[in-house]
């Protein structure tokens, strides 16, 4: 992405642009009055929208990383989920049915009201949300082996039922989308995405096996509660900023927020072909939509930035994560990449990424002051507890990751 060339905006899409001194960002907070549950595009067609988080699944003793992790939810991603101006989907968070009983609450409060957030004590992960013809008895399992019911904490589980059944419905048209819960989404990404399915996956015979479509976005913010960027830049700062650092890049693979599957009818994620594939293998093995091409493709949404990643030490993979500690620093690629004059530029440019992801996402600095506040204060037991939660499952089990907290823990 070229930082220093003007980004056109429309009503549909907004985007970053350091040209101006005071630049405009704005993003429709008006949610849409259709139904929680699905959109009727003809005669026994409908479209169903998912989306999946997972906080702290079998990580349940570990309190000072689930605590910095719902910081991490309060701030950033359930605010841009409240703002999706089209509010035509069902939001499914699962959790460790054990969960701590404080994360458990306070979950509970901050989703109170919403009827199409789902709450789940669930260590299970199914996929394709009806598609495979399994009962929803299977979708709702609190563990996959053992068959036991979830617990619901929150929401309205008649909706996520009836979801449920008219994804499997005869031409209707499902879209899965992946959302981790310390990252966030851009405000009108479901109204995007949505638009696009319905303009490629309806407007197709029905042909089984024939009608899939993935998303994946072009874009993303970082938040980064340490200095990413070369140390002397900040050297006339007497004080780092509350709220942390923001950097803006485009993105060559499909990394894992706003992921989406789009399925046709008669369609599920078998029909792909590809195999379970890895996130970062999608954009390699699957072709790139073109104007010509409709189905079979991923295509990049046209939101400019279209997600936010949070990259702090609560990270499973602790890719891009700066933890402090100059001396483990300078091996982070992320801190390489950062020296290239492109790059550079963001750092003179943070009050413009602020004001955009107050705009875009539903941010405010104050969210991410509090978080930053949360993380740092809990440094040494949120990296104690990761280190523990490597290699748990369904969980991160890298030995590079495993080096670094290690190497962090023994300098503290």
């Amino acid at each position: 992405m070229c930082l220093n060339a003007r980004v056109y905006r429309t009503n549909r899409q907004q985007a970053v642009s350091f040209n101006n001194d005071e630049p405009q960002y704005s993003a429709s907070g008006v949610q849409s009055s259709r139904s929680l549950v699905g959109e009727r595009q003809a005669e026994g067609a409908e479209l169903v929208h998912v989306v999946i988080t997972r906080f702290m699944q079998d990580q349940s003793a570990l309190l000072d990383l689930g605590l910095a992790r719902l910081a991490l939810f309060q701030a950033f991603c359930l605010p841009s989920m409240l703002a999706q101006t089209n509010s035509n989907f069902i939001w499914v968070i699962r959790t460790d049915p054990k969960l701590h009983n404080q994360l458990v609450t306070k979950m509970q409060e901050l989703l109170k009201g919403r009827q199409n957030f789902i709450l789940l004590g669930s260590n299970n992960n199914p996929e394709g949300f009806g598609r495979d013809q399994e009962p929803i008895e299977s979708f709702l399992q609190a563990d996959k082996i053992n068959g036991i019911s979830a617990p619901i904490w929150s929401g309205n589980i008649t909706l996520l039922e009836e979801a449920y059944k008219l994804s499997a419905a005869a031409g209707s048209v499902l879209l899965e989308t992946r959302l981790d819960s310390d990252d966030a989404l851009h405000a009108q990404f479901v109204e995007t995405v949505q638009a696009d399915a319905r303009n490629n996956l309806f407007s197709h015979p029905v042909d089984k096996n024939d009608l899939w479509r993935l998303w994946c976005i072009d874009s993303k913010i970082e938040f980064h509660p340490f200095n990413p960027f070369p140390k002397n830049l900040s050297s006339n700062s007497t004080t780092p900023p509350a709220e942390g650092y923001l950097v803006l890049f485009s993105e060559k693979i499909c990394v894992t927020p706003g992921l989406t599957f789009g399925y046709g009818a008669g369609t599920n994620r078998e029909s792909l072909g590809v195999g379970r594939l890895r996130h970062d293998q999608i954009a390699k093995k699957i072709k790139k939509c073109e104007a010509t091409d409709k189905t079979k493709c991923v295509s990049r949404v046209s939101l400019l930035p279209g997600a936010l990643r949070a990259r702090t030490t609560t990270s499973a993979g602790m890719s891009h994560v700066i933890t402090g500690n100059e001396d483990i620093d300078k091996d982070n690629g992320f801190r390489r990449k950062a020296k290239d004059k492109v790059f550079i530029k963001q750092f003179y440019h943070q009050h413009e990424l602020w004001n955009a992801l107050s705009s875009l996402f539903a941010i405010p600095r104050r969210n991410a002051q509090l978080a930053r506040s949360v993380i740092i204060e809990h440094m040494t037991g949120i990296a104690q507890d990761n280190l523990k939660g490597q290699c748990t499952s369904g969980h991160s089990c890298k030995n590079s990751t495993k080096k670094v907290l290690e190497n962090y823990l023994q300098q503290k």
